[in-house]
């Protein structure tokens, strides 16, 4: 009996092992299978090109530099009243927020640019209570 309870627990044990070996990492990660589907946005699209406007750079891929440099040659046409406006806000906004680097300032405009309506219109939302705090920083950008 005791020979019969001990194979057992070895049996057990010895499942129990082999079922905890780790899966092997996958590379590429397919965020559809979770239902996330990332596209371009064009709300984004425009609060990104703005905050180029300002001076306020991200790293780029290649293309988004050949992209960049396009944009750029677009905003040689735009007024120096409005640019030193969207420079100034954003200085504004930088000094009341003075450790977050430049990356991590962009992601109040992110949240804000996902929250307007859609293009052309980018209207603010009506509800403003719900809102976040940062988000509500530079929603009258």
């Amino acid at each position: 009996m005791k020979k019969v309870l001990f194979l057992v627990l070895i049996l057990v044990f010895g499942v129990s092992v082999f079922a905890q070996q780790p899966t092997p990492a996958r590379n590429n990660l397919d965020l559809t299978e979770y239902g996330i589907k990332i596209e371009p946005d064009r709300r984004l699209i425009v609060v990104l090109a703005s905050l180029e406007a300002a001076g306020l750079e991200t790293p780029l891929s290649e293309s988004g530099e050949e992209y960049r440099k396009k944009l750029q040659a677009d905003l040689k046409d735009l007024p120096a009243d409005t640019r030193q406006r969207i420079k100034n806000f954003v200085e504004q906004y930088k000094k009341r927020h003075p450790k977050p680097s430049d990356k991590e300032v962009l992601a109040p405009f992110i949240s804000m640019a996902y929250s307007l309506s859609p293009v052309p219109d980018l209207i603010q939302p009506t509800n403003v209570n719900d809102l976040p705090g940062e988000l509500l920083d530079v929603l009258d950008y």
